[in-house]
């Protein structure tokens, strides 16, 4: 480079485009995760997208501006498509400007009841992808259904039922055809729109959920679990375990998990977070081993039972007396990138 363009390239305006725009959008991000905000104008945003590349270009064009002029310029080209933006976010379906564009300012929710007898279903495969959408999973009562609820979606609902003699595999998903990424943080989806799906108590069920970033609630308390697996992105969890043996494979990608263990359990379960947090609550009468891989994590274990026998506070082996011989216990291996675990008995809940 010559002396010309490096003197020519050190007065050119820094662009203010791309922070602004990615603070503007970690904001939105973290109070549609709070639950501060929904129901935003995504349909109409989208209508407009080629506005992005109008705004791109004239912050290149702006930068051509010598100086400290250049960043004013740019900073400005990203508060106009905030601003701009932000208003057909927030115009909802009585705008009369964006109604007068022709700008889409609603997403159609669609409510539906689901439901599949349990007739002679002895054992069942249930998949459930909640995507987005708040939900709430339970067991059902007095109920002769293996699975029943409310769901809400945007585009088609997949509700596939398939039997073979006493065995069921069911799978419960909701596409959006038009739109894939609007479930993204709860796009499109207001309060009262969550899913409430309910099981039948008597029926051995190996559950696969994947929540997505909607918050999670697994009352599983009553219901007979062969296996549980559950994917989580960045929504809250909570978690009521029932009793019996089996095992739980949990992937959390950076939302909080608090997890209940019943008392009459034999627990095989398996943790990785990347920076999420595991919250544990561990009953007296259940023993427990819990082998940790920290990372840059932490994990504080509040429950006195619990002492190290191998490796140290970052990979290391906790274990409660007598737990090979325990009737009731809780096998973990939990493996966490930047996130914290605590440990805390059930009675001080």
């Amino acid at each position: 480079m010559s002396e010309k363009e490096a003197f020519h390239t050190r007065r050119r305006g820094r662009s203010l485009f791309g922070p602004i725009i990615l603070i503007t959008l970690g904001i939105y991000f973290l109070l549609a995760n709070m639950g501060i905000i929904s129901g935003l104008n995504w349909v109409g945003v989208l209508q407009l997208w080629p506005l992005i590349l109008v705004f791109l270009g004239l912050n290149i064009l702006v930068r051509q501006a010598p100086g400290a002029l250049g960043t004013l310029l740019s900073g400005l080209v990203a508060i106009t498509a905030v601003a701009l933006f932000g208003y057909v976010l927030l115009g909802g379906e009585d705008n009369p400007l964006l109604n007068r564009l022709g700008v889409a300012s609603n997403i159609e929710i669609i409510h539906e009841e689901i439901e599949f007898a349990a007739g002679d279903i002895e054992q069942a495969t249930i998949n459930i992808d909640l995507d987005a959408v708040d939900s709430e999973i339970s067991a059902l009562s007095d109920s002769p259904n293996l699975i029943e609820g409310t769901v809400s979606y945007i585009g088609e609902l997949i509700f596939e039922t398939d039997t073979s003699g006493d065995q069921a595999e069911i799978t419960l998903d909701a596409h959006d055809n038009l739109f894939p990424f609007l479930s993204i943080g709860g796009l499109g989806y207001d309060e009262g729109d969550d899913w409430q799906i309910g099981l039948n108590p008597q029926v051995v069920t190996a559950l696969d959920i994947d929540a997505g970033s909607g918050a999670l609630m697994l009352n599983l308390a009553g219901l007979t679990l062969s296996d549980l697996t559950i994917d989580t992105g960045s929504g809250r969890s909570e978690i009521f375990l029932p009793g019996g043996e089996f095992d739980v494979e949990m992937d959390s990608g950076s939302g909080s998990t608090e997890m209940t263990l019943a008392g009459d359990g034999r627990y095989h379960i398996n943790f990785d977070a990347g920076s999420g947090s595991l919250t544990l609550y561990l009953p007296p009468t259940t023993a427990a081993r819990i082998n940790f891989d920290g990372g840059s994590g932490r994990l504080q274990i509040e429950d006195d039972r619990l002492q190290q026998v191998s490796g140290d506070e970052q990979d290391g082996v906790w274990e409660t007396p007598g737990f090979a011989t325990a009737d009731s216990y809780a096998e973990l291996t939990i493996d966490v990138g930047s996130g914290s675990v605590f440990i805390r008995p059930l009675a001080g809940r």
